[in-house]
């Protein structure tokens, strides 16, 4: 497995895309904004199962393509 992205940039990366802020994305998760940023700073260690698929659901995408953002089987690069 090789990491292509951190967490941190895979968020960035579809809040901008979706045009949510920080504090849209607590809001929509249950979350206090705070956990957001440390997330976004790459502070925090990615999220709990199911405070990521919370953020995959106010995001409007899957686990599987945030994961598929994050990391790339080695062998189909081969």
């Amino acid at each position: 497995m090789v990491v292509l992205m951190e967490y941190k940039d895979v968020l960035a990366y579809y809040l901008e895309e979706r045009g949510i802020t920080a504090a849209e994305l607590s809001r929509r998760i249950g979350s206090p904004r705070s956990t957001v940023n440390e997330l976004l700073k790459g502070r925090a260690k990615e999220p709990t199962l199911g405070k990521a698929k919370a953020i995959a659901d106010a995001l409007d995408v899957t686990l599987q393509e945030m994961a598929d953002m994050m990391y790339a089987d080695e062998r189909s690069e081969s």
